[in-house]
């Protein structure tokens, strides 16, 4: 099953927990601009949360969008494996 960018963010801050836009957007393979918008989306949809310390953004996931990353992965691995 291929995932969308904002479902790949969820699953790589599921897989490796707190990051900086920076290495999400390396690890997801787009710009740091356009990792930025999904953070606000995913943020306003209320699945992550991020603490400022600057002039860094952390983001890690919220309760729901650990509930929401878990089952994804497990759709993933199911239709994959």
């Amino acid at each position: 099953m291929f995932l969308t960018v904002k479902q790949k963010i969820l699953v790589l801050l599921l897989e490796k927990g707190p990051l900086q836009n920076s290495q999400i957007a390396k690890r997801a393979g787009i710009t740091e601009q356009w990792c930025s918008e999904i953070i606000n989306a995913l943020h306003a949809e209320g699945l992550i949360e991020s603490q400022f310390i600057t002039p860094r953004r952390i983001n890690q996931l919220t309760s729901r969008g650990v509930e929401v990353a878990k089952r994804l992965k497990e759709i993933s691995l199911n239709v994959d494996g």
